[in-house]
């Protein structure tokens, strides 16, 4: 009895870790550990870049874009190319973190997305970006060698 509650829990559990994909949004919740911080219990900057690709690596999991058979198989892995981030203000310890992902745009090079950090808690009425960044993502071969991007990109959330 107790294996069949724990495989329910579980695949309550991973149905949504990825997050969700809504009008051409992907949202992704992340909680602030105590790791993530610096002696001032407040978010240490490198780390929203971690965030940020957390949240981007859970939407491709999310629209079935397989990194390792890409890798693996076809030699061929996403990386950031360029990025700028904004940063308004900080995240503390044990706060949750709402990830917005939009597409800017998508070429055969590169797609460009923009990602922004909302706070998420029960007293606040006014919603403002706290972290926002901007990504530059391009494909590459096992010889660096930049490939198109869009052949991979398939699903609608990727489309200009």
């Amino acid at each position: 009895m107790q294996s069949n509650h724990i495989e329910n829990i579980s695949t309550k559990l991973l149905k949504n870790t990825d997050g969700i994909v809504e009008d051409k949004c992907h949202y992704f919740v992340q909680r602030v550990f105590i790791e993530d911080t610096d002696t001032g219990n407040i978010v240490y900057h490198a780390n929203y870049l971690k965030f940020f690709e957390r949240a981007r690596t859970s939407l491709l999991n999310l629209v079935n874009v397989d990194q390792n058979h890409l890798l693996e198989k076809l030699g061929l892995r996403f990386v950031l190319r360029e990025f700028c981030l904004k940063l308004n203000k900080p995240f503390f310890f044990n706060e949750f973190i709402l990830i917005e992902t939009r597409l800017k745009y998508a070429q055969n090079a590169c797609i460009m997305l923009e990602q922004t950090a909302w706070k998420i808690d029960d007293n606040s009425k006014d919603r403002k970006n706290y972290v926002k960044g901007e990504f530059k993502i391009v494909m590459i071969d096992r010889k660096n060698k930049v490939r198109n991007i869009k052949k991979f990109l398939v699903n609608s959330f990727f489309k200009n």
